[in-house]
């Protein structure tokens, strides 16, 4: 069968027939159209009808509150004084091992480790993030690489932990561009990282401990 006329109906026509805003009697109209094999109407139809699902499916995900959390951090960590865009700046995550599907059991352990990537232009930072067993400390053992280098590590750089009441730990890169350390977890904590060109990477830690952190 073909169309029984050259009307075609518009796109936002189209939406609004898949969100049900329409008329009985428009809504009917527009289905026999459809009916009629309008090929010109059939693909715009088709288009909205992903665009919908596509929609639908957005609308029921959950951001989880410790991405939320992660994402006020680093806002926070730019409203701190002295934090000026010339001199300071959050790399990207790019890995996170929380994404990633856990074998049963094995997220509800508290003492489960967390691994993450950063990357800014050619420099990356990775860490792994421990919890003692049965203890408040948190273990860190890092590498600051660079990709113009065959990802070698970058010597000597200077790492710092900092809360509330001011720096918490320090320390620098060895040879091999890793570092190592260990402290007492508590809120707000940022790791910043002192590059050679002025430029200091400030990341914040979103560690065990609270309720929403997705260690427990």
């Amino acid at each position: 069968m073909v169309a029984r006329n050259n009307i075609h109906f518009a796109d936002e026509e189209w939406a609004d027939f898949l969100n049900g805003q329409l008329s009985k009697e428009q809504a009917q109209k527009m289905q026999g159209h459809l009916d009629s094999n309008c090929k010109t109407c059939r693909k715009a139809f088709g288009v909205w009808q992903l665009v919908h699902a596509t929609a639908q499916r957005e609308s029921q995900y959950q951001v989880p509150e410790w991405a939320l959390r992660h994402v006020r951090n680093a806002f926070s960590v730019l409203a701190k004084p002295g934090n000026s865009k010339q001199g300071f700046q959050i790399p990207r995550l790019v890995f996170d091992s929380f994404w990633q599907p856990a074998l049963a059991g094995t997220r509800s352990a508290t003492n489960a480790a967390r691994q993450l990537r950063y990357k800014s232009g050619d420099i990356t930072v990775e860490l792994r993030l421990e919890p003692e067993l049965n203890s408040d400390r948190i273990n860190i053992t890092g590498q600051v690489s660079d990709l113009n280098q065959e990802d070698a590590g970058l010597t000597g750089v200077q790492v710092l932990v900092t809360g509330a009441g001011g720096n918490v730990v320090e320390a620098s890169t060895n040879r091999f561009g890793e570092f190592q350390m260990s402290f007492v977890q508590e809120n707000n904590l940022q790791l910043s990282i002192g590059m050679t060109d002025g430029k200091d990477f400030s990341i914040p830690l979103d560690l065990p401990g609270s309720e929403e952190a997705p260690w427990n």
